[in-house]
């Protein structure tokens, strides 16, 4: 359990330092993501591969460089902690006791109501396209990259039984997840043009690098007349290396009246086999493991052939009390370990996302886009929320494209974009930054950021 509470604590403290779904450049970021239509070249894939048929746009492009950072939370913005957590206007703490203004509700009330029922979640990631093997010709493309995911979220039992003590009688909900992913893929990509359409395809090796998380818990803590009564149990499961495939499916339209519409699925197909020897990590852990000890990182024995691991820790307490305590104050929490078997190749589905969109082009002035979509899992990058993104591209001076986006639903409720770029005859540079969670920096919960450059044809 201390081990567990370590690792989730690692990735809590560097949240800050480094999240990821299917690619996107500067460009379709500054476009808050509505790029099922718009994205061309090497950037359309990852979105909608069909975008490969429009060579006439672009017949040749290379990523230089292309980075993408993501951090987050789904409670605390700067407003919400300028207000309550750097003290009233004299510097004293907050009372989080007095009653909000015109309401019967206290301020830590407010507090806990703004906490969601699954916890507190924080997330980040990083994606970054390998350099020069990210490459489009004609109707054909190339792209390989690195996607690192995280994702860790704390039960609200625990801040409800920080902030209004253990209640007799109140059972306190102990579940809590922990996700952690990364993985390189190496993809193919195609389309093939009609007279008023094309129809593209992507097929990814999905190479797993390793991946951690909880994948059950659960119990609950509660107060009796008798004393403290706890159940909580959390099974951490990881492993090294995988093997798997994806495969993405993309339509569009050629332009109708300066109108386009399309609509794609990533990872229609879409899965990874991890911890088994026949894998390029398990083959190379000799020479990985010199530069970096992965298996002692994710608590795998280096004294066995196994590349996964599974340790169930269990939370156990009974009529636990004051006097018991003092009496033997090894009793008033009982944790344990045990390790448990796992299958000799562990399958994880990637997750599929569906996306439907359509742009309007007036004269050569700007570019008007819509997106909708929504993931048909709900884990790691994917949330079967649907998402409506609308967003705007300034085109006049093509040299200095300007563009901003908003978006509502899926997992941030909110969000909003701005981005620009410098556009020469043969590169393109562009950067953009993302709010996450609010349309302000006051509200947002969190931000995402890329930059990219691009050598074009």
């Amino acid at each position: 359990m201390r081990r567990l509470i370590f690792n989730v604590a690692v990735s809590l403290l560097t949240v800050t330092a480094v999240f990821s779904q299917a690619h996107i450049d500067a460009r379709g970021l500054g476009l808050c993501n509505a790029y099922t239509v718009t994205s061309r070249g090497v950037s359309a894939i990852g979105y909608n591969p069909a975008n490969l048929g429009y060579t006439e746009d672009l017949t040749f492009s290379a990523n230089l460089l292309d980075f993408r950072i993501k951090a987050y939370n789904n409670f605390m913005s700067l407003a919400l902690f300028n207000q309550y957590f750097t003290g009233d206007r004299n510097g004293d703490p907050f009372d989080l006791e007095s009653k909000k203004p015109g309401t019967d509700q206290t301020h830590k009330q407010f507090l806990l109501s703004e906490i969601p029922e699954d916890g507190f979640a924080v997330g980040l990631g990083v994606s970054v396209p390998l350099p020069l093997l990210n490459l489009s010709f004609g109707n054909y493309a190339f792209t390989s990259g690195v996607e690192y995911y995280m994702k860790n979220s704390l039960p609200r039992g625990l801040f409800e039984f920080a902030m209004d003590g253990n209640q007799i009688g109140k059972s306190l909900d102990l579940a809590l997840a922990q996700d952690i992913l990364m993985v390189t893929n190496f993809a193919f990509s195609f389309a093939i043009p009609f007279e008023k359409y094309n129809v593209g395809a992507t097929i990814k090796y999905l190479a797993g690098i390793g991946f951690a998380g909880v994948d059950s818990s659960g119990g609950s803590l509660n107060t009796r007349a008798t004393g403290l009564e706890s159940d909580g149990f959390y099974r951490f499961t990881r492993a090294i290396g995988g093997n798997g495939l994806g495969i993405d499916l993309g339509f569009n339209t050629r332009k109708i009246n300066n109108w386009q519409f399309g609509v794609a699925i990533n990872n229609v197909i879409g899965f990874i086999n991890w911890g088994n020897s026949d894998n390029f990590i398990a083959k190379n852990i000799g020479l990985i493991e010199g530069l970096i000890p992965i298996r002692d990182l994710l608590q795998i024995s280096v004294d066995s052939a196994a590349f996964s691991a599974s340790t169930l820790y269990t939370m156990d307490m009974q009529d636990v009390n004051v006097s018991g305590a003092f009496a033997n104050s090894d009793s008033l929490f009982k944790f344990k370990e045990r390790d448990v078997a796992t299958p000799d190749s562990l399958r994880l589905n990637y997750p599929a996302i569906f996306r439907m969109g359509a742009s309007y082009q007036y004269n050569n002035d700007f570019i008007l886009m819509g997106d909708l979509s929504a993931g048909l899992d709900d884990y790691y990058f994917a949330d079967r929320s649907w998402r409506l993104a609308l967003a705007a591209e300034w085109i006049r001076f093509k040299m200095v494209p300007i563009r901003s986006g908003m978006a509502f639903g899926g997992r941030h409720g909110r969000e909003a974009s701005l981005g620009a770029g410098v556009h020469l005859i043969w590169f393109d540079a562009d950067l953009a930054l993302k709010l996450l969670g609010g349309l302000s920096f006051a509200t947002a919960e969190g931000v995402e950021f890329g930059i990219s450059f691009q050598f074009k044809r």
